[in-house]
């Protein structure tokens, strides 16, 4: 059984996957599963190396748990990267020691955002973490979007920062996100998390915080929430201190598409009154 396995999830992303492959480069083997890009990312990764599978999108979860499975009895390690992201090389050396000390069970990646050419130091994305690195044997992803991994049983650190930096315009991350805030209003118009409560939080692991906060942020008002966010993001996470940059990828991420997510909400809620035609 080899050591580690880099998978990395696809749809159209034929300007970043290059990118991607090439800061694994001969570290480990690559693993794309694609969603049906019609923009020659399959070739473009093939061409750079990588193993690639397709399958049909469901969700998130589904999706990791399914290149999981393609890798868990040939890889002890996996990391999951993005298409738009690279890995540093300091990173790098850092994960090769995780693994080579075999003392944990997955470690947590921060993110160094680039956006319209400027590195963001400040704002929602300064102090993330994510799972990334994890045993094969022990992940599994639950919940369709924001995905994650319950970590409460594993032994976890937090590593150094992914590079991300998407080479796509703008306009593409705003159609993507208004895909992202029908699936999160869907969960919320469901109810699966308020029905849970507080289960499964804890101050401990990632996860269990995370848990928390989403619960939390679900007993807000609609409308009222997005603005709550964009003030934690630009005062208490210092967002305006990376400048119009800074300011923007605030409004973006932290006001605007949560007023998306909520505008969704109301939108179907009146319609299943009957409300609207």
């Amino acid at each position: 059984m080899r050591e580690l396995v880099v998978i990395i999830l696809t749809l159209d992303e034929a300007v970043n996957i290059g990118k991607a492959i090439a800061s694994v480069g001969r570290r480990a083997p690559v693993v794309v599963v694609d969603s049906g890009s019609t923009d020659g990312t399959r070739r473009l990764a093939e061409q750079a190396g990588a193993e690639v599978h397709e399958h049909a999108f469901v969700d998130y979860a589904s999706q990791r748990n399914f290149a999981l499975d393609l890798v868990r009895e040939r890889f002890r390690w996996v990391f999951f990267l993005d298409a738009d992201e690279e890995i540093p090389p300091a990173l790098w050396e850092q994960l090769e020691q995780t693994i080579a000390a075999d003392e944990v069970d997955g470690a947590y990646v921060g993110l160094t955002f680039h956006v319209l050419g400027r590195e963001l130091r400040h704002g929602a994305f300064a102090g993330a973490s994510i799972l990334r690195l994890m045993r094969a044997e022990l992940a599994r992803f639950t919940r369709g979007t924001n995905e994650r991994v319950d970590d409460r049983s594993m032994r976890v650190t937090r590593l150094g920062k992914l590079k991300h930096d998407d080479a796509k315009p703008l306009a593409q991350w705003f159609h993507k996100h208004v895909r992202y805030a029908q699936r999160e209003a869907l969960h919320y118009l469901e109810d699966r998390e308020s029905r849970r409560g507080l289960e499964g939080a804890s101050l401990r692991t990632k996860r269990g915080r995370i848990v928390a906060l989403r619960w939390a942020y679900n007993q807000m008002p609609l409308l009222v929430r997005p603005f709550i966010h964009l003030g934690r993001t630009v005062v208490l996470q210092s967002a305006w201190r990376d400048g119009v940059p800074g300011l923007l990828y605030a409004g973006m991420q932290s006001f605007w598409y949560p007023m998306v997510i909520d505008l969704l909400v109301i939108e179907e809620r009146l319609r299943r009154r009957g409300a609207l035609r």
